[in-house]
């Protein structure tokens, strides 16, 4: 059992003890005001007897709590015996008895729920949103990372390039329910096919040109693109790269995995901390502005992690 229910269940009890000896007593006292002070004084006695062995038993903080719901419960009960309740409740109803003070107060009521119930939507809407975007920052954003020793990449050209590793790598449980989120909240659950599990050890562009063994920065796509001899196609074949922009600069790269005439190409990806999906080219949470690229190299993996340039001849015929 939790704290939680343990504190629960014991402040109930001991309130609903409390409840029980007070009513038990006053019971047995029978009718008649002139035992007012004797009625105050045994309901005192039986609470504090509550509260006393609670406070015995547990800890002081629920004998307080405990304490302080008798007291509210008591209380409404000594007002509903009060002459002075009875005769304000009547005024009360007297009042209502009128029919401009009852329709009053319903379109007051009914203002309120309207205005409470805008208040209660933007509320929602504005958490709704901030979970969105707090979705959205731990499945695609950047992970906080540091350049890493741990290998060594080059560009065909001999320019080096700046391998990454996470500071801190999340576990894969913590990242996968807001990947489920963004997925299902983006519509893109049925265009989708997970093939691999969310790991902060690589970013998409990491998956692509290191084997999903570092992060690489998206400012150093373009300078691969220049580099290893891509050139934009028109005609995506399997195994050519398709890259993502947002707002002119480079957001995502993929490689094409399926092309069938009459049907959408298929490109395999990692989608920043999230998996490794497939999915038709234009579905996915990085929009529509891509283009495809070919290399006359073998594969995409970058000079030093197992990637090799391409004999000149065949570079300069892909890039003509």
């Amino acid at each position: 059992m939790s704290f939680e229910h343990f504190d629960r269940f014991f402040t109930f009890a001991a309130v609903g003890l409390g409840l029980f000896l007070a009513g038990g007593l006053n019971l047995l006292l029978g009718r008649g005001s002139r035992r007012i002070w004797l009625r105050v004084a045994i309901t005192l006695a039986a609470c504090g007897v509550v509260v006393a062995g609670l406070s015995a038993l547990t800890r002081p903080e629920l004998a307080v709590r405990t304490g302080a719901i008798l007291a509210g419960v008591l209380t409404a009960v000594t007002l509903l015996g009060s002459e002075w309740f009875g005769r304000r409740v009547a005024s009360v109803v007297a009042v209502f008895r009128k029919p401009a003070a009852r329709w009053g107060l319903t379109a007051a009521g009914g203002l309120g729920v309207v205005l409470a119930s805008g208040f209660a939507f933007d509320r929602a809407d504005e958490v709704a949103n901030m979970q969105g975007l707090q979705d959205i920052e731990v499945a695609i954003s950047r992970v906080p990372n540091q350049p890493t020793e741990r290998g060594h990449a080059l560009t065909d050209r001999g320019t080096n390039v700046v391998l990454r590793e996470a500071v801190e790598p999340r576990d894969a449980s913590d990242l996968r329910a807001p990947e489920e989120k963004l997925i299902r909240d983006s519509q893109l659950h049925e265009q989708v096919i997970r093939r691999g599990g969310a790991t902060d050890h690589s970013n998409c562009h990491g998956w692509v040109f290191t084997g999903g063994k570092f992060i690489l920065s998206p400012d150093d796509v373009e300078l691969i693109l220049k580099e290893n001899g891509y050139a934009e196609t028109h005609e995506p074949h399997v195994g050519d790269l398709v890259v993502y922009r947002q707002n002119g600069s480079v957001a995502h790269t993929a490689v094409v995995r399926y092309v069938t005439e009459g049907q959408p190409v298929l490109v395999e990806g990692k989608w920043g901390a999230m998996g490794v999906f497939l999915h038709p080219a234009d579905k996915s949470v990085y929009g529509h502005d891509f283009t495809f690229h070919r290399s006359a190299r073998n594969g995409h993996l970058l000079a030093g992690l197992g990637g090799s340039p391409a004999p000149a001849a065949e570079t300069t015929a892909a890039t003509e």
